[in-house]
């Protein structure tokens, strides 16, 4: 080796050693001003809730109204309960929606799943000798084991056919999965109907589940069960999954520029497949921990909307798992606080939906808080340098 090769090397390790420095503090910076971004887009969206109903109810009850609104979920422990029990669907259903959407694709089949997951246990459990005899002895950690691995696998299954339809057809995920979720509903009802349904109820719905099979529920009869242990544990898993393994690299890779993840030797074909796959099993844990802790009995007859409420959360974390639980909690509480201001005024509980449109225009936008992001991340370079 000539002198002057090893009086590079040294020159050359250190450029190396500071590009990545640099890289690591615009990460930090990305992930800084994102966590910024969504929390000052909840905090504008409530400001202006807040206002609006000040507008509406005027000089006399604006007081009672604003107390309901911003308090009421918090004043008694069956309404913090209905926060935490919204919540613990949400958080499953986004950390679902952030591979899919961090995969570059737009499948909403999540909603379709929700009500189909839980229909092969449901008739394994009231048509079956295992169902009416062996899983009622069993312990309950493994029945509940049982329902959220099957619930689980059916979503995959369901979760392939618009990822299958657009990764080997061509066929728009977005259409296939729109009209699958309806396609969903109607094979559960029918199963429900023929094979597990209670006669003697006036409406389609099973037999009670025997205790030793549901989530049991705290706090009395409220709707927040053991499921929320489960939610919080997907949460986990899905944090490790995205930023710790390489799928989760290959998705968000993939999502970003499939252009560079074909030319890097992702399978751009693949890897958005197995995003689906992944949104898929945990839209089908959500059904478990929906059916079978907030509710006695399968009822579900039409859509719950919360598939479609994971994507808005998807949207609000920006493809982040780690901010879920952050943004779950958010529309728990508003749609919780907006039942609790309909029920005490004569403002519409529609007044969710204006403020879940406000948080997603702020947190969407990418020019918010765009030019100070820039600065930032300029500043770092130049420093670094």
């Amino acid at each position: 080796m000539k002198a002057s090769d090893k009086d590079s090397k040294p020159i050359v390790m250190s450029a190396l050693g500071n590009r990545d420095s640099t890289m690591k503090k615009i990460q930090r910076i990305d992930y800084l001003y994102e966590a910024l971004r969504v929390v000052l887009g909840i905090l504008i969206a409530y400001a202006l809730c807040l206002v609006i109903i000040v507008l509406l109810t005027g000089v006399d009850g604006w007081k009672d109204a604003l107390y309901n609104f911003a308090v009421g979920p918090f004043t008694t422990t069956r309404r913090f309960a209905q926060v935490l029990s919204r919540m613990a669907p949400y958080m499953l259903v986004g950390c679902g929606m952030c591979f899919v959407y961090a995969s570059g694709r737009f499948s909403v089949i999540s909603e379709g799943i929700i009500n189909i997951a839980p229909v092969p246990i449901i008739l394994v459990m009231f048509n079956t000798s295992f169902g009416l005899n062996i899983m009622p002895g069993l312990p309950k950690i493994v029945n509940q084991l049982i329902l959220i691995v099957t619930c689980g696998a059916t979503g995959a299954v369901i979760a392939m056919i618009p990822a299958y339809g657009r990764e080997k057809l061509g066929a728009s995920e977005t259409v296939t999965s729109i009209v699958l979720n309806s396609v969903c509903v109607y094979i559960a009802l029918a199963l429900i109907r023929n094979f597990a349904a209670d006669r003697t109820q006036s409406f389609i719905a099973t037999p009670n589940y025997p205790a030793s099979i549901r989530f049991a529920r705290y706090f009395g009869n409220t709707n927040l069960s053991e499921g929320i242990w489960v939610a919080v544990i997907g949460v986990i898993i899905a944090c490790v999954i995205f930023y710790r393994t390489k799928l989760g690299a290959e998705i968000r890779i993939t999502g970003a520029n499939p252009t560079f993840a074909k030319y890097a030797g992702i399978n751009t074909s693949i890897t958005p497949f197995m995003g689906q796959v992944l949104g898929g099993i945990f839209a089908g844990v959500a059904g478990a921990v929906e059916n079978f802790g907030a509710y006695n009995q399968y009822q579900m007859t039409m859509l719950t909307n919360i598939g479609m409420d994971g994507l808005i959360i998807a949207v609000m974390a920006k493809k982040h798992p780690i901010f879920v639980p952050i943004t779950a909690f958010v529309l728990a509480y508003i749609r919780t606080a907006a039942s609790v201001l309909n029920t005490n005024t004569k403002i519409p509980i529609e007044l969710v939906t204006m403020l879940q449109a406000v948080i997603i225009f702020f947190v969407a936008a990418e020019e918010f808080l765009g030019k100070s992001r820039q600065r930032a991340i300029i500043k770092a370079s130049r420093a670094e340098a």
